[in-house]
């Protein structure tokens, strides 16, 4: 249909991956879930108006990373307080290997491809150079290939607690060094962290934040997160980045 833009190939999304593009000159969130779906919201969460470029994602459900708020990824609705109003959702199409959105029309459209069902997928999927079709084995051991598998699982955990903001400083908490240490046991990730203040308000939001986002890992079942005040953090503790941020010399 004309009123479809293009906005990415395929190329440019990997699963678990997200890009932030524009649809009629408004910032939309473009999303390919960890199964291979994809999903596209308007970027911004309907409480306070903050992108949720960085919220954390679980199955279909996005978190705003400021206040907790949650989203259907299909439907746009909230799903928890303090939003009440939904994001903005869009349909999908994916072909010649090209990603196209449109603000969603509430039809039902067809899918050739596990997804919402405001996901178009025109012709057979696209699969890895070289893997003949119904080849599931080689095409899932390729989906494996695309998550690092030269960098250690600590060395992902930390990356994956880089995506969870304080949401009064606006820094990651590995950056602003919450985190004290990472531990596994097989497929069970072990994290002592600990806040700017025990008073601090964020403390819960920022311990389930960073458990939804080591669960999200492939090489993690279980995430245990132990609060810890001592040693009591201090801003010594931040990256130069974080205090060039804040304005701390």
């Amino acid at each position: 249909m004309s009123d479809y833009e293009r906005v990415a190939s395929i190329d440019e999304l990997q699963p678990g991956g997200r890009l932030s593009v524009f649809v009629d000159d408004e910032p939309v969130l473009l999303i390919q879930k960890a199964d291979g779906c994809y999903a596209a919201i308007a970027d911004v969460c309907t409480h306070d108006g903050q992108p949720l470029t960085n919220g954390p994602i679980s199955g279909n459900e996005i978190t705003c990373e400021r206040h907790g708020a949650r989203f259907d990824l299909t439907t746009g609705q909230p799903l928890c307080m303090p939003a009440t109003e939904p994001v903005q959702i869009y349909d999908i199409k994916v072909e010649d290997g090209s990603i196209f959105l449109r603000l969603a029309t509430g039809e039902t459209a067809s899918c050739a491809h596990p997804g919402p069902l405001n996901t178009v997928m025109a012709g057979a999927p696209t699969l890895p150079t070289g893997i003949p079709p119904g080849d599931d084995a080689a095409v899932s051991a390729t989906a494996d290939e695309v998550e690092d598998t030269d960098r250690s699982i600590d060395e992902k955990m930390l990356d994956a607690l880089r995506n969870v903001i304080d949401p009064e400083l606006m820094i990651n908490i590995v950056d602003l060094g919450l985190v004290y240490s990472i531990n596994h046991d097989g497929h069970k990730a072990y994290v002592d962290m600990t806040l700017t203040s025990p008073a601090c308000p964020a403390g819960p939001q920022i311990i389930q934040q960073s458990k939804m986002a080591l669960e999200r890992l492939r090489d993690v079942d279980e995430a245990e997160i132990k609060l810890v005040m001592t040693p009591p953090w201090s801003p010594e503790r931040m990256t130069d980045e974080a205090r060039d941020h804040l304005g701390i010399f």
